[in-house]
């Protein structure tokens, strides 16, 4: 599935919102219920982001090399948040762009204007947000406990469009790969945005942009005080990375942390890139 590389957030900006508010919350317009909620999650969503949102910016060699490494089990809870609002753009041209919103659902409806009143079982939700062929979707699945894309997958039922999850797990590994201390996003203005030009974004908001930038792996390892080396000779086939919890209370100096470790291609070979996650 193609995913469009910018979003419009024409309709969300402060002398457009409410006028459109007035008829996207209106759920007679919709003959469908499931899609009534998910067309006002995403509205919502967008609105959110004008207001208290930031942009990451990811460089193509980070998302080559994190589209081969598998995430291991993590929950919700332990994945590290940048911001409540987030919009990842990637500079691989194939990959759209996705807006992740994890705010609690009484911020989420206060920059509406309405007033959340809590209901037995509401909880914390991870709203995801993207178009194809112009049109919005939204992915709103639980924003507590255990990520897998099994359960992910089974919660949003028929209502996903394919390769959704995948991108996903994608910004996932992204928000992960850019907590360790070394790769932490750098702040820069819309003039350092050199690759494929400006995004030209109907009614961009003027927020932050952080840059996740790439770093060879070596200097990976170092930064997370780890070493990986050996004079060991034999045949290398390459491996996938993988990203980790320390979570047993034998680990002392690592109980908490989250480590990566990069893919290796062959030796002489450059691994071809593919965007299915494999999870664990």
């Amino acid at each position: 599935m193609k995913f469009l590389k910018n979003l419009d957030y024409t309709e969300v900006q402060d002398d457009n919102w409410k006028f459109y508010a007035h008829f996207i919350f209106d759920t007679s317009n919709y003959s469908d219920p499931i899609q009534a909620k998910l067309s006002i999650a995403s509205f919502i969503s967008k609105r959110f982001h004008v207001k208290f949102g930031e942009q990451i910016v990811i460089d193509k060699q980070v998302s080559d090399d994190l589209s081969q490494t598998d995430l291991g089990d993590i929950t919700f809870e332990e994945l590290p948040i940048l911001n409540e609002s987030l919009e990842f753009y990637f500079e691989d041209t194939e990959l759209g762009t996705f807006l992740l919103n994890t705010a609690k659902p009484e911020n989420f409806s206060k920059s509406v204007g309405l007033n959340y009143k809590k209901k037995p079982g509401d909880q914390k939700k991870c709203t995801f947000s993207y178009q194809t062929k112009d049109v919005p979707q939204t992915l709103i699945t639980r924003g507590v406990g255990n990520i897998t894309k099994e359960a992910l997958l089974a919660e949003a039922g028929n209502n996903i469009i394919d390769g959704a999850i995948d991108m996903l797990f994608l910004c996932f590994k992204v928000l992960i790969y850019a907590s360790i201390p070394k790769l932490k996003p750098k702040k820069i203005s819309k003039k350092e945005l050199r690759f494929g030009g400006k995004p030209k974004v109907k009614g961009r908001p003027h927020l932050p942009i952080n840059r996740v930038v790439y770093l060879p792996r070596e200097q990976i390892i170092d930064g997370q005080g780890m070493t990986e080396r050996t004079g060991k000779k034999y045949n290398f086939y390459g491996r996938r990375g993988f990203m980790r919890t320390y979570k047993h209370e034998r680990y002392t100096k690592m109980r908490g942390k989250i480590q990566y470790m990069p893919p290796i291609p062959p030796k002489d070979q450059k691994p071809k890139t593919t965007y299915k996650v494999v999870n664990a």
